[in-house]
C-alpha cells in the first residue's frame, strides 16, 4: 500500500528541482498511506518525504496544506509544515502528478497502551487548545463525516442495510439530542488513529494525515480518535480511555456536556470512519479489497455500546 504511482528516479528529479533542493543521491518507495505513494528522497545531507497525491483532488490537498502552515505558524509543535516551491506554492504539479513535499521525520509508529494513549491524548488536547484563526480554515463536514453527514446518508440508496441498522440501533433518535448540544469547536485532526503518530522514545513526536482535518466539534475529534487508539485485542478498552483522558484533560479539561456524551462520541467515532471506509472503498475504487471493511468498525461499535450501557 502507498506506492500505488511509480514514480522513475527522472520524474522524482524533476518534482526536486521545483523546490530547488539538489540532486538526488537516494530514492526508495515506502508502503506507507492509502490516499497517497510516498517516497524517501536523500539528497547530500538531508533526507525528505515526497508524496504523491492518489485519491485527493488538487483543492482538497491545498486545503490540508494550508491548515498545516497555519499550524505550523501558531506554534504546535506536533504536525509537518510542508516544504514551499521556487513559485511559493505548498503543493506542487508535475505533468499528470501533485503532491506535497515534508521533512523526512524517524520514528516509531506505536501499539496501544496507557503511555500511547496518555501521550495521544495530550497531542490532540493541545491541538484543540491552539490559539489560532481558523476563519479561513475549511469545515470538517467538507471532508469528513460528523452526525449531520451520518444521519443524511441513512436516506441514500447506496446506504448498505447494516450500516442504517446500527446507526438506528445506536441512536433512535437519528442523533437530535446530540446534534443540538452547544460543544466547542475549533480546528480537529479528524483521524487521529495510533498509526497516525510518530514516537521518539515513548513521547510523541508527530501527527500525521491531517487530510480529514478542518473546524468541528472537539468532542467528535476525540472521539474518533478514542475508537482507534484505545484498543486491545481489536476491542476498546476502558482503562485505557482512562489514560487517554488522563493526558488529555492535562491539558484541556472536559465540559460537563462532552463528559456526559462521550460514550456518544465514540460510537460515532466508529461509525464517521465507517463511514469514510463506505465512501472511499465500497462506493469508491481506492482498494475493492476493503469494501467491507467498515463492518469491522460496526462491530466494535456495538461491543463496546454493549458493554457501557448493560455495566450501567
Amino acid at each position: 500500500m502507498g506506492d500505488y504511482t511509480k514514480l522513475s528516479k527522472e520524474d522524482a528529479q524533476n518534482i526536486i528541482d521545483l523546490y530547488d533542493l539538489g540532486k538526488i543521491d537516494e530514492l526508495s518507495s515506502l508502503s506507507l498511506g492509502i490516499s497517497n505513494s510516498n517516497y524517501k528522497v536523500e539528497i547530500a545531507q538531508s533526507t525528505y518525504l515526497l508524496k504523491v497525491s492518489n485519491d485527493k483532488g488538487y483543492d482538497h490537498l491545498k486545503e490540508e496544506q494550508d491548515i498545516l502552515t497555519l499550524l505550523s505558524e501558531s506554534g504546535f509543535k506536533f504536525s509537518l509544515r510542508p516544504f514551499t516551491t521556487t513559485k511559493g506554492e505548498n503543493v506542487y504539479t508535475y505533468d499528470e502528478y501533485f503532491g506535497v513535499i515534508f521533512p523526512f521525520i524517524e520514528g516509531i509508529a506505536p501499539g496501544p497502551c496507557d503511555q500511547t494513549c496518555l501521550e495521544i491524548g495530550k497531542g490532540l488536547a493541545t491541538l484543540h487548545r491552539l490559539d489560532c484563526d481558523s476563519e479561513k480554515v475549511r469545515s470538517h463536514q467538507s471532508v469528513g463525516f460528523g452526525p449531520a453527514e451520518i444521519i443524511e446518508y441513512l436516506d441514500s440508496p447506496k446506504c448498505p442495510d447494516d450500516f442504517n441498522e446500527m446507526v438506528n440501533y445506536f441512536f433512535p433518535d437519528k442523533l437530535a439530542s446530540f446534534i443540538e448540544l452547544p460543544l466547542e469547536k475549533g480546528i480537529i485532526h479528524g483521524d487521529l488513529y495510533y498509526d497516525n503518530t510518530l514516537f521518539d522514545e515513548n513521547h510523541l513526536a508527530v501527527i500525521l494525515d491531517f487530510e480529514q482535518a478542518g473546524v468541528g466539534e472537539y468532542l467528535i475529534d476525540l472521539g474518533i480518535s478514542i475508537s482507534g487508539t484505545c484498543l486491545e485485542k481489536g476491542r476498546i478498552n476502558t482503562s485505557l480511555i482512562k489514560s487517554y483522558l488522563e493526558g488529555y484533560e492535562e491539558v484541556r479539561p472536559l465540559s460537563i456536556f462532552e463528559k456526559e456524551n462521550l460514550d456518544k462520541a465514540i460510537v460515532i467515532g466508529f461509525l464517521s470512519i465507517a463511514l469514510w471506509r463506505i465512501k472511499r472503498f465500497k462506493e469508491g475504487s481506492l482498494n475493492p479489497l476493503m469494501a467491507n471493511s467498515y463492518q469491522e468498525l460496526l462491530n466494535k461499535a456495538k461491543v463496546y455500546w454493549d458493554d457501557r450501557n448493560n455495566n450501567e
